[in-house]
């Protein structure tokens, strides 16, 4: 009974999966995708026959098997933990995160499991899933609340989301995963996939500061995510469902009973699912974009437009107000000073480029000087 999910280009959204197999002379897996980052989930009660004749499972299984002699060492090393150094972070919410970084032999391991798990093994993301995703970031996810005309945001948070993923549930969740589903159930593939996936946990569950988690957060999640949206959709007539790692938006054109729709996912996550994470409920936030509508770090505000705040462009004026005066009186600002500023500016751009570029011509013309030119110089010379 797997879930398959496959690249589709947006204008072919549409067509039925069948159709979309069917259509497709080389595998569907391995095609470029058009313009798009999204995907398309279904869910069958068994493997269609051309997956089962187009995929070669058994190279599968030995490309893991290679895997695993490759790295047999670390494999076998009984305290993860001294594969790793770990720091603190600040949360954007407050408080302190905690980052398990894996030490050079254990982050090229994980580095090369990606790869085989994404390019080899199909690893793949919901349409719905906007973090981790190449192409894909904050603005993407908050777009298509955009383009939906939405006016009413619900928003919730899942607690200890990487942590609590446990190696039982994750393979659990892959069990029900094309082509995880038939890798499992061939001779030595459950024993080459579980022993693959023992590197990628550390205190029983997935770190964050890893190249692996994030890629296997987007795929056992797919499930969740397909039944989610789903739901959603039925329940409420235009309700769009984003997820970006731990946090979850809901957003319509009209009100809806938010409380019934959050004690809809806590439902499934829990009890169909058996998921080991579960909501924060204190981090539920209900309301519309006449207020202070913040997504994911931006604003989409009443007009419809996402935009970077009032405040940030105040502050981000300021800056470069500083950063021009300080160079022009040769007080150059340091390296990465000016990477951050740098760094605010290609966002910025993402956020609400037409104005940004204005108010960067307008300092500009102030001091006489290419703003953009002057940063690039001061990083050239660092």
């Amino acid at each position: 009974m797997p879930y398959i999910t496959v690249p589709v280009s947006q204008k072919f959204h549409q067509i039925s999966f069948d159709d979309i197999l069917n259509g497709m002379n080389e595998s569907v897996f391995e095609r470029q995708m058009e313009d798009t980052h999204d995907t398309k989930t279904v869910f069958r009660n068994n493997t269609p026959q051309k997956l089962l004749d187009d995929t070669d499972f058994d190279e599968m299984i030995a490309a893991l098997v290679r895997f695993n002699e490759k790295y047999i060492n670390l494999i076998n090393t009984e305290d993860k933990s001294t594969l790793y150094r770990s720091f603190k972070i600040p949360k954007r919410s407050g408080g302190l995160r905690q980052i398990n970084a894996p030490l050079d032999d254990l982050m090229n391991a994980l580095r090369e499991l990606k790869y085989l798990f994404e390019k080899k093994l199909y690893a793949s993301y919901h349409t719905a899933a906007f973090a981790y995703v190449k192409g894909r970031s904050t603005i993407d996810a908050v777009k298509r609340h955009q383009r939906n005309k939405s006016r009413w945001f619900l928003k919730l948070d899942f607690h200890d989301f990487f942590g609590s993923s446990k190696p039982e549930f994750i393979i659990s969740q892959l069990e029900t995963i094309f082509p995880f589903n038939e890798i499992v159930a061939r001779p030595n593939g459950r024993e080459a996939l579980v022993k693959a996936l023992s590197i990628c946990y550390l205190n029983n569950g997935l770190p964050q500061g890893t190249p692996i988690s994030p890629t296997l957060t987007n795929l056992f999640m797919i499930p969740i995510d397909h039944y989610i949206a789903k739901t959603a959709r039925e329940m409420t007539p235009h309700l769009v469902y984003t997820r970006y790692a731990d946090d979850i938006i809901l957003s319509s054109d009209l009100a809806f009973n938010w409380r019934e729709v959050q004690d809809t996912i806590v439902d499934i996550v829990a009890n169909k699912f058996h998921a080991p994470f579960s909501l924060n409920m204190t981090k539920t936030r209900y309301g519309s974009s006449a207020g202070r509508n913040w997504n994911l770090g931006v604003m989409l505000n009443s007009d419809n437009q996402i935009t970077i705040g009032h405040s940030k462009k105040k502050v981000f004026k300021a800056m470069l107000f500083s950063f021009m005066n300080d160079e022009k009186n040769g007080n150059v600002w340091s390296l990465e000073d000016t990477q951050h500023l740098q760094g605010l500016i290609s966002y910025y751009k993402m956020v609400e480029g037409a104005t940004i570029e204005t108010i960067i011509k307008s300092y500009s013309a102030k001091f006489n000087k290419d703003v953009e030119q002057t940063i690039k110089d001061v990083l050239r010379a660092g």
